[in-house]
């Protein structure tokens, strides 16, 4: 599909939710961090990864938003665009909010690579989710083809300037895979989804993404709860009366990252909201850093070392 096209014209633990016509009170407003063009995003956002397509996301889309969130991270790669647009739009429309107030991201799949065929999984997504643009659409993975990578990269600067993209970015990108793109691109991007929490820190890359003001997102904030009964993680969390996971969800935004955490849970996507009232002291932060020496990947999707 040609640019013109986008055009203005044209878990284990599982839980069913109640349909609700009014919103419960918001825990405590979500806080935003400024992007390196200038829009804002919430620093913590609903993951759907996994998520099926159906009335279990739908309903924990709605939750999530009923219980404070404004930021829904889903992607072309994990097919259920459709629950998460139709949660979103039915919420915008029962609530009366305005559609800027919800941060929406999607993303674009290795076989999508490519100028047109990038326009083409856009329009896609926007389809399937029922909305005119997107708050940031990152490309999902470096690929193997750099040159199809840059022009993907190109056809996402067009969709920005096109309006149906507002902020654009990256994701699983290596330090090799960001200088490459910085060579050749006219927008840098605005954030880099890359997997980050105590036992996977990669200082290098976050270091080289912070000198040109792109943005972490951490995915699997929580290691995939593999180290949700760590010992210093218990000790820290018993200190401040809090969940282990509420420490590393509080570790990583505390770093100015945006969080994605995951869950299909009422009380989970709620108790995840309630991570970040809290400050860690020093000694904590630095006993929870020094669990980074282990570099514990949970992903296959990250493709460098770095």
């Amino acid at each position: 599909m040609a640019p013109s096209a986008l055009t203005p014209e044209t878990s284990p633990e599982r839980q069913v939710f109640p349909t609700k016509t009014k919103t419960s009170k918001p825990t405590k407003p979500v806080q935003s961090v400024k992007l390196n063009d200038g829009n804002l995003i919430p620093q913590v956002a609903l993951g759907v990864y996994k998520a099926p397509n159906g009335q279990e996301t739908e309903d924990a889309v709605r939750a999530a938003l009923d219980a404070g969130y404004r930021h829904i991270d889903s992607a072309a790669r994990y097919a259920n665009e459709e629950a998460c647009g139709r949660a979103i739009r039915r919420w915008l429309e029962e609530t009366g909010t305005p559609r800027e107030e919800v941060f929406v991201c999607s993303k674009l799949w290795d076989a999508d690579h490519g100028f047109e065929a990038t326009f083409d999984a856009l329009c896609a997504s926007l389809a399937k989710l029922g909305l005119d643009y997107l708050d940031l659409y990152l490309i999902h993975s470096p690929a193997e083809d750099e040159a199809k990578r840059l022009a993907s990269w190109r056809a996402l600067e067009m969709a920005q300037k096109l309006g149906k993209v507002r902020s654009i970015g990256v994701s699983n990108f290596g330090a090799g895979h960001i200088e490459s793109l910085l060579r050749h691109a006219r927008v840098v991007p605005a954030v880099n989804q890359i997997e980050v929490h105590p036992f996977c820190q990669r200082e290098e890359l976050v270091e080289l993404c912070a000198r040109h003001g792109i943005r972490i997102e951490a995915y699997s904030p929580l290691a995939r709860g593999n180290k949700l009964e760590d010992p210093t993680v218990i000790a820290i969390a018993a200190k401040y009366r809090r969940t282990p996971a509420q420490v590393l969800l509080n570790w990583n935004a505390s770093r100015g990252n945006i969080v994605l955490p995951k869950s299909l849970t009422a009380h989970r996507i709620k108790s995840n909201l309630e991570s970040f009232d809290f400050k860690l002291a020093p000694e904590d932060i630095r006993a929870l850093n020094e669990l980074g020496r282990e570099r514990y990947v949970t992903g296959t999707m990250h493709k460098s070392k770095d």
